[in-house]
């Protein structure tokens, strides 16, 4: 290749601009482009046009959201939404056994047509049952019951551990997806 391309402004030296002295001051020339480029062009449109601009960039973002394919939810939410689940049915089912567990309240008796030594007599009978019943019965709630109890005890502690710890990582995803 013998010739040379040069594809600058002829005449123009380096290190100086075009619209701009020496000292560093714009030319007259300089200045006039200086003032279109800091007129705001919105300022320039008629209302009509803005008015359309508006409606359009307004509709272009309405179809994006309608359009955009739903994210399917990460494992993390999954799980979450399981875990909580979970322990929904573990609160369910500990409201169950505590309901089973309520007596039927005992009928109160008329008491009016007693004696005091029949209700002192009465009274004495029942505190002498229950001081039997703790001293030498065998405890009153079966084997099944204590065992649900315990296992639904558990089961409420770690998934009420597993929910909060899965609500602390899903914070800290939504925060690290706000500030990526």
């Amino acid at each position: 290749m013998d010739e040379l391309c040069h594809y600058g402004i002829k005449g123009q030296k380096w290190g100086v601009r075009r619209f701009q002295n020496s000292d560093g001051s714009y030319t007259s020339e300089g200045k006039r482009r200086a003032q279109q480029e800091k007129k705001d062009p919105v300022k320039e449109m008629k209302d009509e046009d803005l008015r359309k601009a508006i409606n359009r960039l307004s509709l272009e973002n309405k179809y994006k959201d309608l359009t955009k394919k739903p994210t399917p939810p990460s494992k993390l939410e999954s799980t979450k939404k399981a875990v909580d689940a979970t322990s929904e049915l573990v609160n369910r089912a500990k409201k169950m056994d505590q309901d089973s567990r309520k007596a039927t309240k005992k009928e109160r008796m008329d008491l009016s047509k007693k004696t005091d030594k029949e209700l002192r007599d009465q009274i004495n009978r029942e505190l002498l049952e229950r001081q039997y019943n703790d001293l030498f019965a065998k405890e009153s709630v079966s084997k099944g019951r204590r065992y649900l109890s315990d296992v639904l005890d558990n089961a409420g502690t770690v998934l009420a551990v597993g929910s909060s710890a899965l609500s602390i990582a899903l914070a800290i995803q939504q925060l690290q997806k706000k500030a990526g």
